[in-house]
């Protein structure tokens, strides 16, 4: 008994220590490592049992493999029907219990946590390391290049944006569709049989490696922004798309009017709707 209670006490102060070694999550990748299955806590009846069938099991078949041997040994002139009985009773009791030592330990497949697709598909890498205590301003970059590119100023508008933001001391993270080299080279932004490489958008918008996410074909980047803004706490987003079909997914993310900031151009300058730049953006 007071190995037992030894054995309790130990149990409870790790999962007393567990709890105070959490602490609140710093970076995304923090807030979106997957998380583990519990496990389950020590039964100690059931390993009791476990250890009962086990110990039971190895000592019928000790049995069964060493009274024929005994027999033909020690006592070859008891009769062989006693011998086949105690020998069939042995394996019949071997049997039932080898079945309940393998009804108590069910097998179970093993289940690996599933990363969130905003880590899962970042190919730069840097998003698990975005601060959630860092001003980030989450860019839908094809939508601000097709609004340059309405506007006769293709890439510019989205490269100057960024620029500006950046002064401001916001991270900036650049969401594109997987089709964005395919379009940039129909508009005649590179040749069609030249290479795809990052460093062909980080040229033509002005942005760093470490701010470019290109989603993966057959995905959405509406989604890829809005899941960056359910999840880092102060943030906006730069996009002339109000995503009214996501309204029912993200009511958190689209409540009120400053979790989008829309892109206009007014007078020669190039403004963002809701937010006042601390420099006027000015086109030449």
């Amino acid at each position: 008994m007071v190995f037992l209670g030894i054995l309790k006490y130990v149990f409870e102060k790790d999962i007393w220590m567990s709890h105070i070694m959490k602490h609140k999550p710093i970076t995304l990748g923090d807030k979106l490592a997957p998380v583990e299955p519990n496990k389950p806590g020590i039964n100690f009846g059931a390993w009791l049992r476990n250890t009962l069938y086990t110990v039971l099991n190895f000592s019928l078949l000790t049995a069964i493999s060493v009274l024929p041997l005994w027999w033909f040994l020690m006592r070859p002139d008891m009769d062989r029907n006693i011998i086949l009985f105690l020998w069939s009773a042995l394996i019949a009791l071997w049997l039932f219990v080898y079945r309940r030592l393998r009804a108590a330990k069910p097998r179970k497949k093993a289940t690996h946590p599933k990363t969130h697709s905003l880590l899962a598909n970042d190919r730069q890498g840097f998003m698990r390391n975005l601060r959630l205590d860092a001003k980030t301003v989450i860019f839908d970059g094809s939508n601000i290049y097709h609004f340059g590119r309405d506007n006769g100023l293709d890439a510019q508008p989205l490269g100057l944006i960024v620029y500006q933001l950046r002064a401001e001391g916001y991270r900036i993270v650049c969401f594109f569709d997987a089709n964005i080299y395919y379009t940039l080279s129909e508009h005649g932004a590179f040749l069609s049989d030249q290479q795809h490489s990052l460093a062909m958008l980080e040229d033509i918008f002005g942005l760093r490696a470490d701010e470019i996410y290109v989603v993966p074909s057959g995905a959405q980047a509406d989604k890829y922004v809005l899941d960056s803004l359910k999840h880092l706490p102060i943030s906006f987003a730069v996009t002339n798309d109000h995503f009214r079909d996501y309204a029912k997914k993200y009511p958190t993310v689209m409540k009120g009017n400053q979790w989008r900031k829309g892109v206009v151009i007014s007078k020669n300058e190039i403004k963002l709707l809701q937010h006042r730049l601390q420099n006027p953006i000015r086109l030449n």
